[in-house]
């Protein structure tokens, strides 16, 4: 069995294990031995979902069941799997399967086909095997980035939100290059990395910079922030078509690319690299998608 789908498989069971303890993506990822970045991809691949969005439907669909079965209160139910009020968990529950815990029990009618049953071996998804691609493998020297950033959800993610945020960003950061320090290559950079748990205001939340490659030294002033990347390997795709397409690029890199490769994902963020090819981000667009690699 391929190591990835073992790790996904392990993962599964996890979570089944934790579905009324609290548990962090972090640890999740790390149990599986990757970053969670990395991890987001492997998971989202064979199983459809992003892990905190598969989590979360776990919890709520095993809560349903217990609803219907047993005559717990709704509100020692919903302590039991996580959520820290009978509001917050009336809300996800209505938002996943438009109908309040109350009302389910009431009538007895859910859109079931909107609930999560738990995965088993036989229902993973299997790894595409199509081929396209070929990246080129270089070594980047430590990037000094300066720009402006944003939180966002990530694709595949329910409340995704990352086509909408991300753009803004730029439009907000490009003008603002003829007054900052003189870049150090001739591309915009956009990098992106998972917040510390702490810092984390959704589960499947990503923290999104659009900057300049600017000289060692210099110093970040608000709104501005600046992200020391370390020098690495990386492999380097171009992405070619509309920006919104991104999303295919990178479940093919991690999907099929790499588990192929004879690298695993490195530290540190991915990131985009665009020059005068992005045009107008449409359909002629063309743009680098750098991720860190390690020999396996």
């Amino acid at each position: 069995m391929h190591p990835y789908r073992q790790s996904v498989l392990r993962s599964l069971d996890l979570i089944e294990e934790s579905l009324k303890q609290p548990i962090a993506l972090h640890a999740l990822a790390k149990r599986a031995g990757f970053s969670l970045w990395h991890f987001h991809r492997i998971f989202t691949e064979h199983t459809g979902d992003s892990l905190g969005s598969y989590l979360r439907k776990r919890r709520l669909t095993a809560a349903a069941e217990e609803l219907a079965r047993t005559r717990r209160s709704i509100l020692s139910i919903a302590l039991d799997y996580q959520f820290e009020s009978h509001e917050a968990f009336t809300r996800a529950f209505k938002a996943a399967f438009d109908s309040t815990p109350s009302e389910f029990r009431r009538t007895g009618q859910l859109a079931w086909l909107r609930t999560r049953p738990a995965l088993n071996p036989a229902r993973l998804h299997t790894l595409p095997t199509q081929t396209s691609m070929k990246p080129e493998i270089l070594q980047l020297p430590v990037l000094h980035l300066l720009g402006l950033s944003a939180r966002f959800i990530r694709p595949m993610a329910p409340a995704a939100n990352n086509l909408n945020v991300v753009p803004k960003l730029y439009a907000r950061f490009c003008p603002m290059i003829p007054t900052l320090p003189p870049p150090q290559d001739k591309y915009v950079y956009g990098a992106a990395r998972c917040p510390a748990d702490t810092e984390s205001r959704h589960p499947d939340e990503l923290e999104y910079l659009a900057a300049i490659n600017v000289a060692a030294g210099t110093k970040a002033r608000a709104p501005l922030s600046l992200w020391k990347i370390p020098a690495g390997t990386y492999a380097a795709f171009t992405h070619r078509g509309p920006v919104a397409k991104l999303g295919e690029t990178i479940n093919y890199v991690f999907g099929t690319w790499l588990p192929r490769s004879n690298y695993v994902h490195g530290n540190g963020p991915n990131l985009d690299r665009q020059d005068e090819r992005f045009g107008d981000g449409g359909p002629g667009c063309e743009f680098d998608y750098l991720i860190p690699i390690l020999p396996k």
